[in-house]
């Protein structure tokens, strides 16, 4: 059962797997360069605001999964003050963008990887903290195996999970097992 609450998890994880950290067991491999594809009806870049933002038929594509939503945006950090003097000569005010702070997916939000599927309102990946929140009535499936609850969050830098209910909705998780037919004690 422990396995099947990480694989479900684990597709939270790869949503935004190009951010996520991990402590690495063996010594770590060369970075390599994996696409990311998003595609959208709209794409504007607010510069004041430090926000991308894609609209209407979003939809994500990487080798290892793919995410639909109707919005998603990408909150940029401020940039840094060395990097502000530097760049201010060259862009002009607002075009220099920090580093990634959050992602946020919103509306009919659907995840998808191998045979697991997440489904949300809203999917919420924190790149410091490496964690993903889901909520809005979020559910993980893998396989015949689901997950429910009004949060989900996945600490994606301590592969842990926790789902969270309340008084809307409880907390409501599915498993299936083969059928086993019982073993008789004493019996032939």
């Amino acid at each position: 059962m422990k396995h099947t609450l990480v694989a479900m998890t684990v597709l939270t994880c790869t949503l935004f797997a190009a951010s996520a950290v991990a402590a690495p067991v063996t010594p770590p491999k060369p970075a390599r360069n994996v696409e990311t594809r998003i595609t959208s009806d709209k794409m504007t870049y607010l510069a004041d605001k430090q926000q991308v933002v894609f609209e209407s038929n979003v939809h994500v594509q990487r080798p290892d999964f793919e995410l639909w939503s109707a919005r998603l945006t990408v909150y940029m950090k401020p940039a840094k003050k060395e990097e502000d003097s530097q760049k201010k000569s060259s862009l002009p005010s607002g075009m220099a963008a920090g580093d990634v702070d959050r992602i946020v997916a919103e509306q009919n939000v659907r995840m998808k990887s191998e045979n697991r599927t997440g489904t949300c309102n809203r999917a919420t990946y924190t790149v410091d903290n490496g964690v993903l929140v889901m909520d809005g009535d979020p559910r993980l499936t893998d396989g015949e195996n689901t997950i429910s609850g009004e949060v989900i969050r996945y600490f994606t830098e301590e592969n842990r999970s926790e789902v969270q209910g309340g008084a809307r909705k409880r907390v409501e998780a599915v498993f299936s097992s083969p059928d086993k037919p019982a073993k008789v004690k004493g019996g032939r």
